[in-house]
Parts: C-alpha cells; structure tokens; sequence
C-alpha cells in the first residue's frame, strides 16, 4: 500500500506516542488527587484531545487512500477501517467510541465526567492508540 505518506503517518504516531506517555503519568496519581487537580485535569483534557486527534487524522488519511472514501463522521472513519478489514473490528469500535469521547471534549466540555476521563486514562484505552498504530504500521507491508 504505497498509497500512504508514510511521513505523515509517523508524525501523527508519534503524536500520539507523546501524549500517551504523559497520559500514563496521571495513572500515578490517585482519582481523588485527579478530580480536586483542575491543572492535571486540563492536561489529559489536551493530551487525550491530540493523541485522539492523530489517530483521527491517520484515520482519515488511511481511509482516503485506500478506501477513496470520506466517512461522514470521525467515528465512522474508524468503523470504516473495521469494516474492511484494515484494523481489527473490535479494535475500530473501541476507538469509535474514544473519537465520539474527543467530540464531547471540544464540543460539550463543560458535560465532561472526570472520574470517566481518569478510567480511560488508566484503563486499557490508551492501549488501544498504541495498537492502532502498530495495525497501521502493517498496512504497508500487505
């Protein structure tokens, strides 16, 4: 699949990568130290926003190239890439769900449950950008 700027990828993984690994930092920290933190909750508002955001980004590249298609919303540029088979199914609905998160983050964030947000920060959701990118990655080797 030489269609993809493979540049472009790595720049959006290792955005990804970088806010990942300030993220991991709060799984340090204790829930109650996480919710009366307005700062350490404004830094994984961000970090999860960017690292979303390039999965988004390398989504819709992806999605263009290779599919020649343009997903009407961002979770579904991820259902796409399940849906034919690019990345795992499982893996696109899990991060569907983490893109419809982003939107409630920029859009409706005075909405946001931090005790939520500090879940997704510790629990396996940021696994999952991880596993995206290696899936990506394995696209230009078919």
């Amino acid at each position: 699949m030489t269609l993809l700027n493979v540049d472009k990828l790595y720049a959006k993984f290792r955005d990804i990568r970088e806010s990942l690994e300030r993220l991991r930092f709060f799984g340090e920290i204790s829930l109650d130290e996480f919710l009366n933190d307005r700062d350490k909750q404004d830094i994984a508002s961000f970090r999860l926003i960017v690292a979303t955001e390039a999965a988004i980004d390398t989504c819709l590249h992806v999605v263009a190239k290779v599919l020649k298609e343009v997903p009407e919303e961002y979770a579904g540029c991820f259902q796409l890439l399940g849906d034919h088979d690019l990345i795992d199914r499982e893996l696109s609905l899990r991060l569907a769900k983490m893109a419809r998160f982003r939107n409630l983050l920029v859009h409706r964030y005075w909405e946001i449950d931090y005790s939520r947000m500090y879940e997704i920060i510790i629990g396996p959701d940021l696994d999952d950008l991880e596993e995206f990118i290696i899936q990506i990655s394995l696209l230009n080797d078919r």
